[in-house]
């Protein structure tokens, strides 16, 4: 008898973390949820496990390990990127708590120590965790060093998903599944829709940008740091955009880490040219000296929940020849999720919220996948048993229903400290 049970992304998006008792117990993810209101964090963990594994490095999935290595003495398995990524995230986390005189949940020696029982697992490797029970990671195509895990034990396979993308982007070729599985743990984030054609959004978004900035105006773009800041800039460098494109915030490290594993890049050749091309800002001077002839800011964050996006775009909010262009994914109660639902903006420090006077647009262009390529990946895999998990608690059922009805699979949404046996 297996089991799993959900500490938290169960019915939301945020904060991943799930038991997993398969041949040995593991720990599949351990992030955090960021909020307006503060940090929301997993159930604590109570029982001895074998090994964590981290799917990849985004806060929501790895942000919470070195609170967990305070005691534990369990290894953690993860590629390299996700390793160098995910301290990026944790240094900054401490800086960002140390900045708001906020006590944070770990300190500079946890993630010291989360570093010692850290072991590297490259993609396609087979590694047995113990005699019975053997590990896979597979490129998940979500950002740089992202994975789908693969575990096997007493000739049954079970896959989580963690964040994945089946179709390619501009930076990845899209996730390759080459063998079924008999029980499959998926995110359901987009669970009922679909994304639009991408190559028209890129196009659709290059020729905004390069409208605003023919009519005066600075492009402002608000990106997460890993992934999106660097595809976006090899977006705009690939169609040639007529203007200075500057980089800010934490993309610029992640940016150098993206160059450091160019091997895991679709092309490594054209990201490098791009980055090259761009300016890199790299202080308050710079930002003042960007926003005086039009121009395309590519910046930190990406819901524009701190980050140097805030501070463009208080400059441009009654620039109605200006515009800010969101490409990701809006939680709810973020600043970016309250633009494009009411058109407004916290603005300066009390945080008043005000009207925006300047253009504003989303451009789908998620990392993760739709409703169909869920499917198809599904269908690939072709598991007795589908587990949901990582999706808006009205997202998860459409899902479900759309797996039991289509593919005739037996499936089940994860509930937060529910133990599921199989």
């Amino acid at each position: 008898m297996y089991s799993i049970r959900g500490l938290g992304a169960c019915e939301e998006v945020g904060r991943s973390g799930f038991l997993l008792d398969f041949g040995e117990k593991f720990l599949l993810d351990y992030g955090v949820k960021l909020e307006p209101g503060g940090i929301r964090y997993p159930l604590d963990v109570t029982e001895n496990i074998k090994a964590v594994i981290i799917s990849h490095a985004h806060l929501d999935h790895s942000g919470y390990l070195p609170y967990y290595y305070k005691k534990s003495e369990a290894l953690s398995f993860m590629t390299q990127p996700t390793l160098e990524i995910a301290d990026i995230l944790w240094q900054d986390s401490l800086k960002i708590a140390d900045f708001e005189g906020a006590v944070p949940k770990y300190s500079r020696d946890d993630i010291v120590r989360t570093h010692k029982y850290n072991f590297i697992l490259p993609y396609n490797k087979e590694l047995h965790v113990t005699d019975e029970v053997s590990l896979q990671f597979t490129d998940a195509a979500h950002i740089l060093g992202s994975s789908i895990t693969r575990l096997e034990h007493d000739e049954k396979s079970f896959v989580y998903t963690g964040d994945f993308k089946l179709e390619e982007t501009q930076l990845h070729s899209g996730t390759v599944i080459k063998e079924k599985a008999d029980y499959v743990l998926i995110e359901s984030t987009y669970g009922d829709r679909e994304h639009p054609n991408r190559k028209e959004v890129e196009k659709r978004l290059c020729e905004s940008v390069q409208n605003t900035i023919d009519q005066g105006g600075h492009a402002i773009i608000p990106a997460f740091a890993v992934g999106r800041s660097q595809e976006i800039v090899d977006i705009l460098t690939s169609y040639n955009i007529n203007a200075d494109i500057y980089l800010d915030g934490m993309g610029k490290k992640v940016a150098n880490l993206y160059l450091q594993h160019s091997n895991l890049i679709k092309n490594p050749k054209r990201l490098r040219k791009g980055l090259k091309e761009i300016n890199w800002i790299g202080g308050f001077g710079d930002r003042k000296k960007a926003m005086k002839k039009p121009s395309v800011i590519v910046t930190t964050s990406g819901m524009m929940k701190g980050g140097p996006v805030m501070w463009y775009a208080q400059q441009i909010l009654n620039d109605p020849k200006s515009k800010l262009h969101l490409t990701g994914y809006q939680a709810i109660e973020t600043p970016g999720r309250m633009l494009l639902e009411e058109g407004k903006l916290p603005y300066g420090k009390n945080g008043s919220i005000v009207k925006v006077n300047c253009k504003y647009e989303k451009f789908d262009l998620s990392a993760h996948p739709g409703q169909e390529e869920m499917l198809r990946a599904l269908k690939k895999w072709s598991p007795k048993k589908a587990f949901l998990i990582h999706g808006d608690k009205d997202v998860m059922p459409v899902f479900e229903k759309s797996i039991e009805e289509r593919l005739g699979i037996d499936t089940e949404i994860v509930r937060a400290d529910q133990k599921i046996n199989f």
